[in-house]
Order: structure tokens, then sequence, then C-alpha cells
């Protein structure tokens, strides 16, 4: 079995200057930042001129022209040498992220494994798991001999590797026989106080269900909580914002909308206003904290 890489594909884009951007009005072309990441999609409004400041004070907005090229295969690969299931310490009860190949796009489910076979004479085992689930989502349907991505965090670090799924079984209760996995890869050690980023974000206040998302800047963040930074901060310590993400982590772009409860507020910068929340997230789902603590270990 050989593990399948995707290399990076961006869209082609174009910088822009502040008179590009129209503002109280719909936007005819989505804008991203120099890295790709959505800052405000096509139809969505730049409020005024505060927003577009503050979009180009954290980011440089670029234009997107066209759509991405097909991905390609990508020639990298573990450098660990070959791995196993002994190796990485993954146990019974161990929660495993899964993404299936079906029509789930790069949603990653949450799983649980329950078992292993009994070591063949090259000392594969197969793996048990539960049949994976997402919060608000049908549990995922997986088809004999599909292959699956997997990502589990254990006490020796963050390891992705690919499984086929060899059955299905509905007794006593909904669990999947995977195959042993194939070119199990190490991703860097993990470190999860907080890290150093520039991501976007969305944010509105939680229950304002017609309000449109300002856009914020998150400035670190942890597997539970994030520094956002904000051009007209009128959130309080305790008020309740809902929030989307997204970052790619080993080729895979994974999109988090939760609810993050506000912490601190940081003192407001009198050059222009601006300010950092402290924020907590309420709640993940344990795929999602599985693919940020991946994401994290990547980058430390």
């Amino acid at each position: 079995m050989t593990e399948e890489t995707v290399a990076e594909a961006r869209p082609l884009t174009v910088r822009l200057a502040a008179s590009d951007i129209p503002l109280n009005a719909s936007l005819k072309w989505p804008i991203v930042s120099a890295d790709g990441a959505l800052l405000f999609d096509a139809g969505a409004v730049v409020p005024d001129a505060s927003a577009r400041a503050f979009m180009f004070r954290h980011f440089e907005p670029h234009r997107v022209l066209q759509e991405p090229a097909p991905s390609v295969p990508d020639d990298e690969a573990a450098k660990d040498g070959p791995l196993t299931l002994d190796d990485i310490g993954l146990t019974i009860g161990a929660r495993v992220g899964l993404r299936g190949t079906g029509g789930t796009g790069s949603a990653m489910y949450a799983s649980r494994v329950i078992g292993f076979s009994t070591p063949r004479r090259n000392g594969e085992r197969s793996l048990f798991v539960t049949q994976p689930v997402m919060t608000g989502f049908d549990p995922l349907d997986l088809t004999l001999g599909e292959q699956v991505d997997l990502v589990a965090l254990t006490g020796r670090g963050v390891f992705r590797f690919a499984c086929t799924v060899d059955a299905t079984c509905r007794e006593p209760f909904n669990y999947a026989v995977l195959s042993a996995p194939g070119a199990i890869r190490r991703l860097r050690t993990r470190k999860f106080a907080r890290m150093p980023t520039r991501l976007a974000a969305h944010f509105a206040a939680d229950g304002q269900t017609h309000a449109a998302p300002h856009l914020g800047r998150v400035s670190d963040i942890s597997p539970y909580g994030m520094s956002l930074t904000v051009a007209n901060p009128a959130a309080r310590v305790g008020d309740r914002l809902k929030l989307s993400f997204q970052f790619k982590t080993d080729g895979v772009d994974v999109k988090i909308d939760t609810i993050a409860i506000v912490r601190h507020v940081g003192t407001i910068d009198p050059a222009d206003g601006s300010a950092a929340y402290g924020l907590e997230f309420e709640s993940i789902e344990p795929s999602q904290r599985i693919a940020l603590k991946s994401f994290m270990a990547e980058h430390s």
C-alpha cells in the first residue's frame, strides 16, 4: 500500500490596493491572503473603511483570478523509516481522526480504537475501530475495500497513516476492521503551548443569526483556545462568539466552526483601535482537535 500525498495547489491571484475593494457592497470575487486563506468570499461585504484598513494591516489581500489547478502527487515521504503500530504506541481506547474517500471531502470524523488482530508472521496487525462519527452529521459509512486516512495522537507524537477497509460489522455494534497501516508517517514533535501564527478567522456574536461575520487575525493558537486580534472590540469577558477558521495539515484542509468564550480583552491599540481577545474553545470535535494538534506539530 502506498501513501497518497498531495502537493499544495494555489489559485492564481493578484495583489489588491485599498482602492480596489468596494465598501458596503457585495464583492464580485473572493479576497484571500498571500498564503491563500479566505478573508472575504464572493458576495460578502466589507462594511467600512476601518474593516478594510484592518485587513490590509494584518494580511496581504489578493483577488482570486481562477480556480487552483488539480492536485498532483508529491514525492515527500517519511524520514523515520518503517514504523509499526507498536512503534507509535497506539492503544485500545485511543481516539483517531479518520477521513474517508467517499463524498465527505476533507472532513475528519472521530473514531476510537477497540482492538487489534493477532500479529501475523511479518508482525503486521489489523486495526479494529468504531464507526466514525461527527456531531451534526450522520455516522460515516465505510465501504469494503475503501482506503481511509487516519491521524493518531499518542504519547510518542502525532502520526498519519492509511488503511484499507477489510470488513464492516453491525453486531454487537457498528465497527470496522482496517488493514495493517501502510507508510506510517511521524509528524514533527508535539508542542501544545500556544503557538504564534497568522491565520484569518471570522467571528460574530453568538445569537446574532443574521449578523455579518467580522474578520480577525489569529496571532497565536493552542488546541484549546487562541488570541484573536479584532478591528473594533465590542465583546466583554464571558461573551460567546461564533468562530470560524481553517488551516491545512499534512495536505488536508480542515475547517473549524465552533463557539468560543471571551476570557480576556486586551488593551486597545491607540494607533488603530484594535485589541486582542483571549478565547477559549467551548467545544471542538475530537477529530478536529487532533487535526489542530497535528497542525501545531508540523509548525513547531
